[in-house]
């Protein structure tokens, strides 16, 4: 199995429970993990055999950016969701997202979660 990562992205989103996270907005960091059972740019050294992670950056930033959610569970789901739409070779993938400042009072890196979906757990979706 070949895997793409897109590590560590940032975004700024309006999403949250509370209201002044929808209205202050906070940042987010997204890595993303695509499983492809095999890369045939591996063999062809060209764009339209792999995953253009160019463009799956552009998805998430579109969703994370435009898109106001309560949760980042559902957040991570629709992510996957979208870019397994775009790109039929992922086979399965994992979305973390980080919330560095949730507003929670105590002393932490972050809070996060993590999804992981394969195509056949889709199929009624994509």
């Amino acid at each position: 199995m070949d895997r793409i990562t897109l590590q560590n992205m940032s975004f700024r989103s309006h999403s949250g429970v509370l209201p002044e996270e929808k209205e202050q907005g906070q940042n987010f960091v997204v890595t993303l993990n695509l499983d492809i059972p095999e890369i045939p740019a591996c063999k062809t050294d060209k764009l339209d055999d792999t995953v253009n992670y160019a463009r799956v950056f552009e998805i998430t930033r579109d969703y994370v950016e435009n898109v106001s959610c309560d949760l980042i569970e559902y957040m991570a789901h629709e992510i996957i969701l979208r870019v397994m739409r775009e790109f039929e070779m992922i086979a399965c993938m994992t979305c973390e997202i980080k919330k560095p400042t949730p507003p929670i009072d105590g002393q932490y890196d972050s809070m996060n979660v993590t999804i992981a979906r394969s195509r056949i757990q889709m199929e009624d979706l994509l």
